[in-house]
């Protein structure tokens, strides 16, 4: 992603969330970003086989819906 394009993400994302970001902070949000997306497409470009299944749904004993 272009610099150019995860500052409009930046924006478009804090705007719907109705999220201001402090000037000081935004060079710091972007950064971690672009650590995110980094940390995501690893995980969308590892192989899944046949057998890979979700994992379970952890239920603590007395939550049961």
């Amino acid at each position: 992603m272009t610099d150019d394009a995860l500052d409009a993400f930046l924006t478009a994302s804090a705007t719907a969330l109705g999220l201001s970001i402090d000037p000081a902070w935004r060079a710091g949000v972007a950064t971690n970003l672009r650590v995110l997306f980094t940390a995501a497409a690893l995980l969308e470009d590892g192989p899944l086989g046949p057998h890979d299944e979700p994992a379970p749904v952890f239920r603590p004993e007395g939550l049961a819906r």
